[in-house]
């Protein structure tokens, strides 16, 4: 009983809604339904289908900027950061209607989303996107470095200096002066800000064909502990996100993210989701998060543990 008012209390503050039997809540990740009596005796809970789901407010009033926001893990984000409470920023080099499915995705939700169509890859682009987010909302309070080309993996001797330029262009150079700019404005309006990098668990072990995406995300982790020390007593905390194996095909339907696949060897059973690592950034981002800097998050289902592809039929 006294678990139960706690929850309700909780609830309502966080989620502005007055659960009563029936209701179904997500609470991060995860989704509750409440199934007592209207004054909440007894409880019990279970996992729902979400329909119309609500996040609890982590991030309410933060502005977002999003690299690489397109599709896959970068529209995840910005759903989920705004799911939580922020306004989005959405970055791409190209500006389709998978671009405008994220926005409208954002919009749905009731937070106002932004475009900024601009090749990350160098430092005057990343001023522009920078300028043009603050015209808009004004502070900035969350860079998520998110932005990758393809294909991420070449055949050695199949790479030129053109290719590999762009990769750490975009991958290394690109993060690092985003996160130069941001600061600096982050600084300039007394913010105590975020800046997260996506990385990989290609910075952990070698795969083959998969070099020079490895070395560009290792450099990563090296940065934000850099930039964890450079930053010091500003507020703002720097960390970097490896994701495993993400399914980030695009949906055939109007669902935010494709369906899980099965993955045996994965020691959680399944491939990743653009979920998976939109959680992880709101953690990081988020008042929980507040303790964590200069360090990597794997967010893989075990797959280092077993090493990359380790145990697959076809090994």
């Amino acid at each position: 009983t006294y678990g139960y008012k706690i929850l309700h209390a909780l609830v309502t503050k966080l989620t502005k809604i007055t659960p009563s039997r029936g209701t179904c809540i997500e609470l991060g990740s995860a989704c509750v339904v409440i199934m007592g009596s209207r004054l909440g005796w007894p409880l019990s809970t279970t996992h729902c289908q979400v329909g119309a789901t609500v996040g609890v407010g982590l991030l309410e009033g933060k502005k977002v900027l999003v690299t690489g926001a397109r599709k896959g893990i970068g529209r995840g984000i910005a759903y989920k950061v705004a799911q939580e409470g922020a306004d989005v920023g959405v970055n791409d080099y190209i500006d389709d209607e998978e671009t405008q499915k994220t926005v409208a995705l954002v919009e749905s939700l009731g937070k106002k989303c932004s475009t900024h169509i601009y090749d990350v890859s160098k430092k005057l682009n990343i001023d522009k996107v920078v300028d043009e987010f603050l015209n808009i909302h004004e502070n900035i309070d969350v860079l998520v470095n998110n932005a990758i080309m393809q294909p991420q993996n070449k055949p050695f001797f199949d790479i030129d200096e053109e290719w590999w330029d762009y990769m750490m262009d975009l991958s290394l150079k690109g993060y690092f002066f985003a996160a130069q700019k941001v600061a600096k404005e982050m600084i300039k309006r007394n913010t105590a800000g975020s800046i997260i990098c996506i990385s990989s668990v290609h910075s952990y072990r070698a795969a083959k064909d998969w070099t020079p995406y490895g070395i560009a995300k290792i450099g990563t982790r090296r940065m934000v502990k850099g930039l964890a020390t450079d930053l010091a007593n500003t507020g703002i905390n720097s960390n970097c996100i490896a994701p495993g194996a993400i399914n980030n095909t695009i949906p055939q339907n109007d669902q935010v993210e494709p369906e899980s696949i099965n993955m045996p060897w994965v020691p959680s059973g399944r491939q990743g989701l653009p979920s998976d690592i939109a959680n992880a950034v709101v953690f990081l981002s988020s008042k929980m998060g507040e303790y964590v800097n200069g360090e990597t998050l794997l967010v893989d289902g075990g797959m280092i543990g077993t090493g990359l592809g380790a145990g697959r039929s076809d090994d």
